[in-house]
């Protein structure tokens, strides 16, 4: 005590000392925090792809069919339309990506977190297309996105049918695994299974199916697939890509066939 009394001022000289290191420190981390906040945060700025691709369907059935189709896809800070640009194509291994009006909530290396919205054919159950006929519905979506590890990463997929028309919700599961052949090369494998109720297989297998009635609420496809990337240049790049859709459960007991086989090519350029 007596110590603290006669020498009063260096006591208050530390003490200051500390205050101010502590508050360049906090002020310090701040800064970072913002900046690596600011670094994440996509551009503003308008991005464009376009392309074409050829579509094959129902590879290995009577009713398989070739079609050429045009792609198209913008994207502005954290909007996309259509399959959005380059950087996304490059991001993650494709997993259930589809034509769509979207808005990236989460947008990080790692991880990314989306909601969108997209005309559904419930015909063929696949996304809107101006040369195919069908009955129509608004799908919304729910799309997340993981990185595991360097080449490892899983997604979560939840729809639902916005004007309940029978396309009901969907809860879809897979991972995929990127093998980079080079560095403008990339070979992905995927797989994924879709759980949905007994009101959305019903309508894929088509309400006059033999035996559709009877289908319940649970696991009702299960997918796999092979796609591969090559960038050219800057700007140009081409894909290819070769899936497998295969019926189980209940749905695997209906009369007609349990698989499907597609896959396409595109050439795409990305306005970077």
């Amino acid at each position: 005590m007596q110590s603290l009394r006669k020498h009063p001022c260096p006591l208050i000289w530390r003490i200051s000392l500390l205050c101010a290191f502590s508050a360049f420190h906090v002020h310090g981390l701040a800064q970072q925090t913002t900046a690596d906040s600011s670094a994440e945060e996509p551009p503003s700025e308008w991005r464009y792809t376009l392309g074409l691709r050829v579509r094959a369907d129902d590879i290995h059935q009577e009713t398989q069919s070739v079609m050429l189709r045009p792609v198209i896809g913008l994207s502005y800070g954290r909007w996309r339309m259509g399959i959005g640009d380059g950087q996304e194509w490059l991001r993650f291994n494709s997993f259930r990506k589809e034509p769509s009006l979207s808005y990236q909530w989460v947008e990080k290396r790692d991880v990314s977190l989306g909601v969108s919205l997209r005309i559904h054919n419930l015909t063929t159950g696949e996304a809107f297309d101006v040369f195919e006929p069908g009955r129509k519905t608004l799908r919304s979506r729910i799309l997340t996105n993981i990185r595991l590890t360097d080449r490892w990463s899983g997604g979560i997929e939840w729809t639902q049918d916005l004007l309940n028309r029978g396309d009901s919700s969907t809860l879809g599961l897979g991972v995929s695994y990127a093998w980079p052949l080079s560095d403008h090369t990339e070979l992905s494998l995927n797989t994924g299974l879709t759980w949905a109720p007994a009101e959305h297989w019903r309508t894929v297998a088509g309400v006059k199916r033999m035996g559709a009635g009877g289908l319940t609420t649970g696991t009702g496809s299960v997918g796999s697939g092979i796609s591969y990337k090559h960038s050219l240049s800057r700007h140009w790049a081409w894909y290819s890509t070769l899936g497998v859709n295969k019926d189980v459960g209940k749905v695997a007991k209906l009369s007609g066939p349990h698989s499907l086989v597609n896959g396409q090519v595109g050439l795409l350029y990305f306005g970077r």
